[in-house]
C-alpha cells in the first residue's frame, strides 16, 4: 500500500508545534537470523527445555513470529531467518522471546531480550551473543543484517517524542449472491492485526449495504488481512485445510478495486484508499491556539485589576503582566464548599480579576463545573452561586436514590452505551454527583465552557487526572491529562484533541469514529473518582511506604550486555533482558494493583509510535516519571489499550502539574489546600515530585512546630530563580479565626462559638465521607475560607507586586541579554514581613568585593642532602609531597629515589595563588616502603609570601644543622595572565570567588535495573566533594550534578564510571570492558557559559559547564550570606539604642538623678553568670528576682550565660516582657520542674521520642551525636511537653529594647587537641551566631544550616533551643586531659606527649623578613606510642556537631597582625592557617566551662563597650577559681580587666567584691558574687536577723561533698530549692549600695570621658 506515495516529511525540533520536512534517512530491510541458545536454563523438572523463540518488532509488523521447536536440548540451534522492514525515524525495539513448549499446560517464557535496532549499521552483517546469565554462560546468540531499500518513505509527522505515520483505508465488500441456497447461519470473519478495527465480521445473509467493512492500518506496516470461513466453506476449499485465507497488504495498490477471492460462494473485493494526512490530534508542546488568544485578552483584566489594586501609575504593558493562578485539592463535599468561600474572599479584595487560571480535581471540580455554567460568573457577585450551592450541599441525598432515579440512571447509562461509550460504575457515580448538585439534568458540556472564556472575562479552568496501567500501581506509572473548554492533553507526549473530541475513536491522529461530547456530569465521576483505590494505595496511604510491596509489583528486567561492542549513539536504549515473574508473584501484582472499577475512555494517541529520539525531547523529559517510559513497546502497547483514568488523588492530591507547564510562564500559584488529614502532605508532595522532574519550583520548608499548628498562609519563593514561581500556600486551618469574625474585628464571647469550625479532628462534620452538611456547617466552613483569604490581604498584594517588578525585570534584562534565559540555581527565600526581609537584605548586603590579582608560583624540588634514615639496613628511599591547600586540594609528589641518601629530583610543579591569601607550602619528605606504610620523616612549612613578585630564588632549608641535612628548592612567582579575583576580605578571612560547575548525565535510555549500578562525580576541595548517581529504574536525576568550587583553585572533576559503562573509544579500549573507567578532566581549562562533552557513549553521556555564581534577575555575583567584620550587627545597634533609654530611665531612677542621662552618658551594664546544672538554674532565679526588686533589671542591657544558667535564661526569654513581669510565675513552675521526678525522661515512651525526633533531625541534614540526646533529656525534665523554641524566637524579646540581650557562650574544639592547645569562643544572640576572633557572623536562624565560601548552601531547619541547650551544657565532651587539668590544674607532664614536635629552621641564604610573614617550621612526626597515646587522652566521648560556616574560607595573608584576631589568638594552632581553617565540614562545640567557666569573653569585645559586669558565680568547688582564670586570661590577650585580690578571704568569702579596675584603663568595673552562704545565716532580709526558728532556715549547705545541690544532682527538693532562691536573692539585695555605688561610678566614668576630650580640644586652641 505504499508504491504511489507522492510526498513524504518528518518533523524536526522538539517543542514547537508539529510542521513537515524532508525525511533524511529511507527505510532498511533488517533480517534477523535466529542462531542458537547456549546453556539454556530448564523449565521442567525431568528434562531439558523444549525451546523456540519468538520475534516481535512492533514498529514494523503486528504479528509475532516464531522458530521451530528444538526437544529437550540445552543447546538447541535454530538458523531461520525472519525479515522485517523498518523505519529508522521511528523507536524499533525488537523482543526475542526465549520460551518451552508445553504440550500440556501453558508454554513457560524463559525470559525476552529487548534489543535496540539503532546499535546496527547499514550495510553490516553482525552476530551479537546476548549475555542471559554470565554465571551460567546462558547466552542467544543473534545475526542481524541491516540493508537499504528501494521503498521510498511515507510521511510522517511527529513533535519529537510521538510520531503519526501514513494510514490506509481498506474497504472489504464481500458479494455473496451464490450463497442463497446455502446455509443461512453463516458468517464470515476479517482480521487485519495492528489496524484500528482489529477484527469485524459480516453475517453471510446480511442486507448488501452491510456487506462493506472498514479498516483502518498504517501504510508500509507488513499488514495482512486474514479471513475466518464458516466450516462449511472451509471443509469445500481444498487450499486453505485450517479454515483461513490470508491476503499480504503491503502489495496493494492505492485507489483500485482489487477481487482477491472468487468462486463459487463469495466474491471478495478489496480497495485501499489513502487517508487524509491530516491530524485531528494536535502535536506539539506550545499552547493553542484559541488559549493564546485567551491569554491575551485576558491579560487586559488582570493589567487593569493590578493597576487598581497595586496603585500603580501607568497602565501594564501585555509582556509586564504576570500570569497568576489558582491550584486546588480534592476533598468532596469539604471542598466545593471551602472553594466557595476562597473565591468570595478574592472577590471581596478585588483580586479575582488578576487570576488567568484555576485548577481543579475531586471536589473542586464540582465547584467549577457550577461556576462555569455561568459565562460572567466572576463578574457577578458569588452570593448567588453560594446560595444554590448551599441549598444542594445541605439537602437530603436519600433522593439521589430513590426509583425514579435509578430508572434514569439506568436509562441514561443504556443510551450511552448505544452511542458507542464505555460505561462503568464511575459513570453511575457521575450521575450521581449530578443527581446531588442539581435538581435536573444537566446538559453542559466541557466545551460549552467556552462561552465562559473567549472573551477572558473568567480565569481558564484547568481540570485535572491521571491515566493509569493495570497491573501498575498509580507510583509505577501514571501519565498527567490536562482539560480545558478547548483541548484535553496527554502533557507527556504533548498531544492534544478537541475538548468536544474527547471520547471518541482515533488512530493514528485521525478521527475515525465521532461520538457525542460526554456531559459534564461523567467528567466530574471521573475526576473524582474514589472507587478506583487499590491495594497498593491503601498500603501506602497507611505506611507511607510501598518498598515491600514492589518487589511484587515491578517487572523483573536488567540491563544486559551483548557481544561484540556495538556503535553509540545517545538516543539508544540499553539491551534488556525481561525475566517473567513467578505464578504466585503475579497472582499477588494482580491483587495489589487490582481496581474496582475505573473510567475508561478511547484513547486518542492510539496508533502512534514512539520518535526515534523521544528520550531526547524536552517536553517528555519533563514528565518522564514512570518505571516504562525507557520501553517504547510498553509506552505504545499502553496507548492501544484505553485511557484508564482516575482522580488525581491517587498519586499526589493536587492540581499543579497543568499550571507548570512552561510555556504557561505562570508566576504566582495561589495553593488553595482543602485535602483530609496532613494539610502539609501534598504540598511536600508535589514539591519533592517538581524537584525530581527537574521543574523550577520554589523550595518547601515549614518547621515542624509550624506543621503541628499551621498558620493561614506561608509564602515560598526563589529570588535566584526567574523561572520558578511564587507560592502562597493556604492550608484548611482554623488559627485566627477563632478570636476574630473578620480581620481586626475581635468576636464578643457570644459570637465565640461561631469561631470553633472543626475541620481536622476525626469527629469533624467536614470529613471527605460526609456528602451532606447542615446549613450551619456549611456556612461556618464558607466563613472560614473567606476569611483566611481576607486576613492575609497583604500577604497576596506582596506576591502579586513581586511578579510585576520580576516580569519588569526580566523582561528589561533579556531585551539585551537573550543568552541567560537558561535556569539558575535554585535558593529559598524565606516567607517574611517586608521588614525582616529588609533587615536581611541589609546584614548581608555589607560586605563589598575588591579585585586582587592572583600569582603563579612554581616549586622546583632539586634535592636533599644527608637524609635521615628510616630504616634499619638501607638508605631512605625518598619522595617529596607537596601540598598547598590554598592553591589546590590535591597532593603532588616526586618520584621516589631509591636507596639514596642525597637523593637528586629537579622535578617542578606549579600553583596558581591568591596573593592576599596566606599561602603556606607543605613539603613532605617520606621514606617509600613496598610492604608497610610509608615513613613520615619531616614536613617543612614554607609561607610563600617571603618570595618576591618576578623572583627566581634557590633555598636550602636547615633540617638539622648537626647532621647537615638540608633540602634545596627553587622558587619563581610571575604575575598570572588571569583577571583579578574579587575577594572579600575583613582582614582575618578572606572569601573567593566560587564558580559553579554543572554536569549533565544523560542517560535518558536507561532502563529499570534489578541491580542498580552507580557512578561517582568528584571535585575535591568542592563543597559537594562526591556525588553519587545511580542508574536505574527512573533513569538519572533531570537536573544537572552541581558542584560550588573556587573558581581560580587547581581543582579536578573526577569521573568514576560503573562496570560495563564503557566510554567512546576515543578514550578508552574495547578491551578494558569490564574495568571501572574514570576520566579526570582539569576545571581551570573549562570557559565559563559554554557546555562542554567530555564523554559520550552508547550508555552514559557526559557534559560539563562552568557557571560564574550569580543571584537574581540580573544576575549578580552571589553575595555573602556569612557577615565578615569585627562590629555588632545592624540588629544589636538598633537593639542598643533602644535599651539605653530603658536604661537611662532605670538609673535615674534608683541614682535619683536630677536630669535625664544623653545617650553617650548611659552605661552598658552586663551580667555574666556561670555554673552546672540545677544549682545554677536556681541560683540564677534568685539573683535575677533579686536585682528585680531593687529596680536594677531595667539598668541591664547584656545578660551572659553558659552551662546550667542558659536552662534558666531560655526559660526567660519563651515571654518576650519577662524582665517586667513579676517573676514568681516563673520561679513556680521552675520550682515544679525541678522539684519533679525524673525517671519520667527515661522512661520507654520517652526514649521512643527521643529516637524519633533525632531520626527527624537526622533526615533533615542535621548531624546527630549523644549530646543532641542530653538535650531531649534537658527538655523533658524542664519542661513538661515538647518546646518548640528557637533562639531567632528570642528576638521578640529585644527587638524594641525590653529586656537585657541574652549571649550564650561555647567553645569549638579539635579532634585529637586538648582544649588548652586548641579552642575558639563561638557566640550565640537571638540575632547571630559567630566566632569571636574571625569576625564571622551568621544569622541565628542560619546556625546548622551549610555554608560554603560564607554562602549559604543548604538550608536546614533551625535546631529547638532544647539542642542547643544540651550542646551549651555538655558533661559529656570531657577528655582525660580536661579531667586531669580539672583535678591538678596542670597539664605540663602530659603535654609531651600530645604536642606536635615542631621548630623552626633557617633557610639559606636569608630572605627579608616581614611582620606577617610566618617562620619557616619543620614538623617532625611522633612515636607510634605517643601518638596512640595522644588519642586516649584527647578523645572525647561525645562532642555536639554542626555544620562549620567557615567551610571554604582562607586565611588573609597579614591575619596574624590584624588587632581583632590579635585580641583572641589564644591557640598553638593560630600561627598554622593550614590547620586553622582546614575544610572542616562541621564545628565540634563544647561546653565553655572545658576551658574555664566564665561567659565573659562576649563581653569583652571591645565593640560592646561595657562599663559594668556583675559576675554571678554559681559554681562547685573553689568560688574564686573561675574569677581568677579569667583574669590571668585576659591579662595575657591584652584585653582590659581589673586586678583581681582575693587571696586573703579566699577561706571566708564575703557575699560581693567591687573590683574598679582604675588601674587598668578601659576595664570595666566588676561586682563579683560568689555563691556564698555568709550573713544569710543570720539574717532573713538585709537588717531583719532571723529568731531563733528561723535559724534553721538560714543553713544552706553549698559546699559540702554532701550537698544537695552538687553538680551531679538533676532533682532539688521544693525546700531546697526555696533555700538558695532565698539565699541568692538576698546576697543580691544586700549589697545593694555596692551595686548603686558602680552604677554612678560608670556614670561618673561616662560624663568624664566625654569632658576630657573636650577640655583638651579648648586647650590646644
Amino acid at each position: 500500500m505504499g508504491s504511489n506515495l507522492s510526498s513524504n516529511e518528518t518533523f524536526t525540533g522538539t517543542s514547537a508545534p508539529a510542521v513537515r520536512t524532508r525525511p533524511v534517512s529511507p527505510f532498511n530491510l533488517l533480517t534477523v537470523k535466529i542462531l542458537r541458545v547456549r546453556n539454556a536454563r530448564k523449565a521442567d523438572l525431568l528434562t531439558l527445555s523444549d525451546c523456540y523463540v519468538t520475534l516481535w518488532l512492533p514498529t514494523a509488523s503486528a504479528e509475532k513470529v516464531r522458530t521451530r521447536t528444538i526437544r529437550n536440548s540445552k543447546n538447541p540451534v535454530w538458523n531461520e531467518a525472519f525479515c522485517y522492514k523498518v523505519d529508522r525515524r521511528v523507536k524499533n525495539v525488537l523482543e526475542l522471546k526465549v520460551c518451552d513448549e508445553d504440550t500440556i499446560t501453558r508454554d513457560d517464557e524463559l525470559c525476552t531480550v529487548l534489543f535496540d535496532i539503532d546499535k546496527l549499521t547499514v550495510g553490516r552483517t553482525v552476530r551479537v551473543k546476548f549475555q542471559l546469565n554470565p554465571q551460567a554462560r546462558e547466552e542467544l546468540e543473534v545475526e542481524f543484517t541491516l540493508q537499504n531499500t528501494l521503498d521510498y518513505p511515507d510521511a510522517i509527522i511527529t513533535n519529537g517524542v510521538l510520531v503519526a505515520r501514513e494510514v490506509s483505508c481498506l474497504e472489504v465488500r464481500v458479494d455473496t449472491g451464490k450463497l442463497k441456497q446455502q446455509s443461512t447461519n453463516q458468517e464470515l470473519a476479517f482480521i487485519v492485526k495492528g489496524s484500528h478495527e482489529g477484527s469485524q465480521k459480516i453475517l453471510l445473509d446480511s442486507d448488501p449495504s452491510l456487506r462493506i467493512i472498514i479498516f483502518h492500518c498504517v501504510i508500509n506496516d507488513q499488514t495482512r488481512l486474514d479471513i475466518l470461513l464458516p466450516e462449511e466453506l472451509a471443509d469445500k476449499n481444498e487450499t486453505e485445510k485450517s479454515g483461513v485465507l490470508s491476503f499480504p497488504l503491503n502489495s496493494l495498490p492505492l485507489e483500485k478495486e482489487i477481487i482477491v477471492a472468487e468462486d463459487h460462494s463469495f466474491h471478495l473485493c478489496l480497495t485501499a484508499r489513502k487517508c487524509s494526512g491530516n491530524l485531528d490530534v494536535r502535536l506539539g508542546f506550545s499552547l493553542c491556539m484559541e488559549e493564546q488568544d485567551f491569554l491575551r485578552k485576558r491579560k487586559k483584566y488582570v493589567a487593569a485589576a493590578l493597576k487598581k489594586i497595586l496603585h500603580l501609575e501607568e497602565d501594564l504593558k501585555e509582556h509586564e503582566v504576570p500570569v497568576v493562578a489558582i491550584t486546588t485539592t480534592g476533598g468532596g463535599t469539604r471542598s466545593l464548599t471551602a472553594m466557595y468561600g476562597s473565591l468570595l474572599g478574592l472577590q471581596k479584595l478585588n483580586l479575582l480579576d488578576c487570576f488567568s487560571y484555576i485548577g481543579g480535581l475531586s471536589g473542586t471540580t464540582w465547584t467549577m463545573a457550577n461556576l462555569y455554567e455561568d459565562a460572567n460568573w466572576s463578574q457577578k457577585y458569588l452570593e448567588d452561586a453560594i446560595s444554590d450551592a448551599r441549598k444542594h450541599v445541605t439537602k437530603s441525598k436519600i433522593s439521589c436514590f430513590s426509583l425514579d432515579c435509578l430508572k434514569y440512571y439506568y436509562n441514561d447509562l443504556m443510551e450511552r452505551t448505544k452511542e458507542g461509550h464505555n460505561t462503568s460504575f464511575i459513570d453511575l457515580w457521575g450521575l450521581v454527583i449530578e443527581s446531588m448538585l442539581h435538581d435536573k439534568k444537566d446538559e453542559h458540556r466541557l466545551s460549552d465552557q467556552r462561552q465562559a472564556v473567549d472573551n477572558g472575562q473568567n480565569p481558564l479552568p484547568v481540570y485535572v487526572a491521571i491515566n493509569l496501567k493495570s497491573n501498575y500501581s498509580a507510583q509505577a506509572f501514571r501519565e498527567w491529562l490536562e482539560f480545558t473548554p478547548y483541548e484535553v492533553g496527554l502533557l507527556k507526549y504533548g498531544a492534544s484533541i478537541r475538548a468536544e473530541h474527547f471520547g471518541s475513536e482515533f488512530f493514528m491522529g485521525r478521527l475515525v469514529k465521532r461520538l457525542s461530547e460526554t456531559r459534564i456530569c461523567y467528567m466530574q465521576g471521573m475526576w473524582s473518582s474514589i472507587f478506583s483505590i487499590d491495594v497498593m494505595y491503601v498500603w501506602n496511604l497507611a505506611a507511607d511506604s510501598e518498598d515491600f510491596w514492589c518487589r511484587w509489583t515491578r517487572d523483573r528486567v536488567k540491563d544486559i550486555e551483548e557481544e561484540p561492542f556495538l556503535s553509540m549513539n545517545p538516543y539508544e536504549v540499553d539491551t534488556c533482558l525481561f525475566t517473567p515473574s513467578s505464578i504466585l508473584s503475579s497472582a499477588l501484582r494482580d491483587v495489589l494493583t487490582g481496581r474496582p472499577t475505573i473510567a475508561q475512555y478511547p484513547n486518542f494517541i492510539r496508533g502512534f509510535q514512539m520518535h526515534n529520539k523521544y528520550l531526547e525531547s524536552e517536553g517528555f523529559s519533563t514528565w518522564k516519571d514512570t518505571v516504562i517510559d525507557s520501553f517504547p513497546n510498553k509506552l505504545m502497547e499502553t496507548a492501544d489499550d484505553e485511557l484508564s483514568l482516575v482522580d488525581t488523588g491517587f498519586f499526589i492530591n493536587t492540581s499543579y502539574p497543568p499550571l507548570l507547564r512552561s510555556k504557561r510562564e505562570v508566576d504566582v500559584i495561589l495553593h488553595l489546600n482543602y485535602s483530609g488529614g496532613s494539610q502539609t502532605l501534598p504540598l511536600d508532595q508535589i514539591a519533592k515530585y517538581i524537584s525530581g522532574q527537574g521543574i523550577p519550583f520554589p523550595k518547601i520548608e515549614i518547621s515542624e512546630e509550624d506543621r503541628e499548628n499551621l498558620k493561614e498562609c506561608y509564602v515560598f519563593e526563589d529570588a535566584d530563580s526567574p523561572q520558578a514561581p511564587t507560592v502562597l500556600f493556604f492550608p484548611l486551618v482554623n488559627d485566627t479565626f477563632k478570636k476574630y469574625k473578620a480581620p481586626g474585628v475581635e468576636r464578643i464571647p457570644e459570637e465565640m462559638p461561631e469561631g470553633k469550625v472543626d475541620v481536622s479532628s476525626i469527629l469533624s462534620p467536614f470529613t471527605t465521607r460526609e456528602v451532606c452538611f447542615s446549613e450551619k456547617n456549611f456556612d461556618r466552613l464558607v466563613k472560614l475560607t473567606d476569611y483566611n483569604i481576607l486576613n492575609n490581604e497583604k500577604l497576596i498584594i506582596q506576591a502579586l507586586r513581586l511578579a510585576v517588578a520580576r516580569r519588569k525585570q526580566r523582561n528589561y534584562y533579556y531585551k539585551d541579554h537573550p543568552a541567560v534565559l537558561g535556569p539558575g540555581c535554585l535558593h529559598l527565600s524565606a516567607a517574611g514581613s517586608d521588614t525582616e526581609k529588609t533587615k536581611m537584605g541589609l546584614f548581608f548586603s555589607k560586605s563589598q568585593t575588591e579585585p586582587s590579582p592572583c600569582n603563579l608560583l612554581t616549586v622546583k624540588i632539586i634535592q636533599m642532602k644527608n637524609a635521615r634514615k628510616a630504616d634499619l639496613l638501607t638508605q631512605s628511599d625518598c619522595y617529596v609531597n607537596l601540598s598547598l591547600p590554598t592553591a589546590s586540594v590535591q597532593h603532588f609528589r616526586t618520584k621516589t629515589v631509591q636507596n639514596n641518601k642525597n637523593p637528586t629530583w629537579n622535578e617542578t610543579f606549579h600553583f596558581r595563588i591568591q596573593s592576599q591569601v596566606k599561602n603556606i607550602l607543605e613539603l613532605k619528605v617520606c621514606d617509600e616502603d613496598n610492604i608497610t606504610q610509608d615513613d613520615h620523616l619531616l614536613t617543612v612549612f614554607f609561607d610563600v609570601s617571603k618570595i618576591q613578585l618576578g623572583e627566581n630564588i634557590k633555598l636550602c632549608f636547615q633540617l638539622n644543622p648537626q647532621g647537615k641535612e638540608e633540602l634545596e628548592v627553587e622558587f619563581t612567582m610571575e604575575s598570572s595572565p588571569d583577571p583579578p579575583e574579587n575577594i572579600v576580605t575583613n582582614g582575618v578571612l578572606v572569601s573567593r570567588e566560587v564558580s559553579c560547575l554543572e554536569v549533565q548525565v544523560n542517560g535518558g535510555r536507561l532502563k529499570k535495573d534489578s541491580t542498580e549500578r552507580k557512578f561517582a562525580l568528584t571535585v575535591e576541595g568542592s563543597y559537594e566533594g562526591t556525588q553519587t548517581h545511580t542508574l536505574s529504574s527512573c533513569l538519572c536525576p533531570a537536573s544537572p550534578a552541581r558542584f560550588h568550587y573556587i573558581k581560580y583553585n587547581q581543582s579536578a572533576l573526577t569521573v568514576a564510571l560503573p562496570r560495563r559503562r564503557r566510554l567512546s573509544r576515543s578514550i578508552s579500549s574495547q578491551n578494558e570492558r569490564d574495568m571501572n573507567d574514570s576520566v579526570t578532566l582539569p576545571l581551570n581549562l573549562l570557559p565559563i557559559q559554554e557546555k562542554i562533552t567530555i564523554a559520550e557513549d552508547r550508555t552514559i553521556d557526559l557534559y560539563t559547564k562552568a557557571n560564574e555564581w550569580t543571584q537574581g534577575l540580573f544576575y549578580r555575583p552571589r553575595n555573602l550570606d556569612a557577615r565578615l567584620g569585627f562590629d555588632l550587627c545592624a540588629d544589636e545597634q538598633n537593639f542598643l539604642q533602644n535599651r539605653r533609654k530603658v536604661v537611662a530611665a532605670a538609673l535615674k531612677d534608683v541614682l535619683h538623678l536630677e536630669e535625664d542621662l544623653q545617650e553617650h552618658e548611659v552605661p552598658i551594664v552586663a551580667v555574666t553568670t556561670a555554673g552546672c546544672g540545677i544549682r545554677a538554674l536556681t541560683a540564677m532565679y534568685g539573683s535575677i528576682l533579686g536585682l528585680q526588686k531593687l529596680r536594677v533589671l531595667d539598668c541591664v542591657s547584656y545578660i551572659s550565660g553558659s552551662s546550667g544558667t542558659t536552662w534558666t535564661m531560655t526559660k526567660l526569654y519563651e515571654d518576650a516582657d519577662w524582665s517586667r513581669k513579676d517573676l514568681g510565675d516563673i520561679i513556680i513552675e521552675a520550682r515544679n520542674q525541678a522539684a519533679k521526678c525524673k525517671m519520667g525522661a527515661f522512661c520507654l515512651r520517652s526514649l521512643r521520642n527521643y529516637y524519633r525526633e533525632l531520626s527527624q533531625r537526622t533526615q533533615a541534614g542535621h548531624k546527630t551525636s549523644f549530646i543532641d540526646l542530653w538535650g531531649l533529656m534537658i527538655e523533658s525534665m524542664l519542661n513538661d511537653g515538647k518546646c518548640y523554641h528557637r533562639l531567632s524566637d528570642q528576638r521578640r524579646a529585644v527587638n524594641q529594647g525590653q529586656n537585657p540581650l541574652p549571649i550564650y557562650l561555647a567553645l569549638n574544639v579539635k579532634d585529637k587537641v586538648a582544649t588548652k592547645d586548641f579552642r575558639e569562643w563561638v557566640e550565640f544572640t537571638p540575632y547571630e551566631v559567630g566566632f569571636l576572633k574571625y569576625g564571622a557572623f551568621i544569622r541565628a536562624e542560619d546556625f546548622g544550616s551549610e555554608f560554603f565560601m560564607g554562602r549559604l548552601m543548604k538550608k536546614l531547619p533551625e535546631s529547638r533551643i532544647c539542642f542547643m541547650q544540651g550542646m551549651w551544657s555538655s558533661i559529656f565532651s570531657k577528655n582525660l586531659l580536661d579531667a586531669w587539668h580539672a583535678a591538678d590544674n596542670s597539664e605540663d607532664f602530659w603535654h609531651r606527649w600530645t604536642q606536635d614536635k615542631v621548630t623552626e629552621i633557617e633557610e639559606q641564604p636569608d630572605l627579608p623578613e616581614k611582620p606577617y610573614e610566618m617562620a619557616t617550621c619543620m614538623f617532625t612526626p611522633t612515636s607510634g606510642i605517643s601518638t596512640a597515646l595522644r588519642d586516649i587522652l584527647t578523645d572525647r566521648p561525645a562532642v555536639s556537631k554542626y555544620h562549620n560556616f567557615l567551610r571554604g574560607f582562607q586565611m588573609h595573608n597579614e591575619y596574624i597582625q590584624q588587632e581583632h584576631f590579635i585580641k583572641w589568638k589564644d591557640t598553638l594552632l593560630d600561627t598554622s592557617p593550614n590547620e586553622l581553617r582546614g575544610n572542616s565540614e562541621h564545628l565540634e562545640l563544647v561546653d565553655a566551662a572545658f576551658f574555664f567557666e566564665t561567659s565573659c569573653p562576649p563581653l569583652m569585645r571591645p565593640e560592646r563597650k561595657v562599663d559594668v559586669i556583675i559576675h554571678l558565680n554559681y559554681t562547685g568547688g573553689s568560688q574564686t577559681l573561675p574569677l581568677e582564670q579569667a583574669c590571668r586570661y585576659f591579662s595575657q590577650q591584652g584585653i582590659p580587666f581589673p586586678n583581681i585580690g582575693l587571696k586573703d578571704d579566699e577561706k571566708n568569702l564575703k557575699e560581693c567584691y567591687m573590683f574598679d579596675g582604675a588601674d587598668t584603663p578601659g576595664a570595666p568595673l566588676l561586682l563579683y558574687f560568689p555563691l556564698v552562704n555568709d550573713t544569710f545565716q543570720r539574717y532573713v532580709a538585709p537588717g531583719m536577723s532571723r529568731s531563733a526558728a528561723e535559724m534553721e532556715l538560714g543553713k544552706v549547705d553549698i559546699s559540702s561533698f554532701s550537698s544537695p545541690y552538687s553538680t551531679r544532682e538533676v532533682s532539688l527538693k521544693a525546700e531546697d530549692f526555696n533555700k538558695l532562691l532565698k539565699l541568692t536573692n538576698y546576697n543580691v539585695m544586700n549589697n545593694e549600695n555596692m551595686i548603686l555605688q558602680a552604677l554612678r561610678m560608670a556614670v561618673a566614668r561616662k560624663k568624664q570621658a566625654l569632658n576630657q576630650p573636650l577640655s583638651q580640644s579648648q586647650s590646644s586652641s
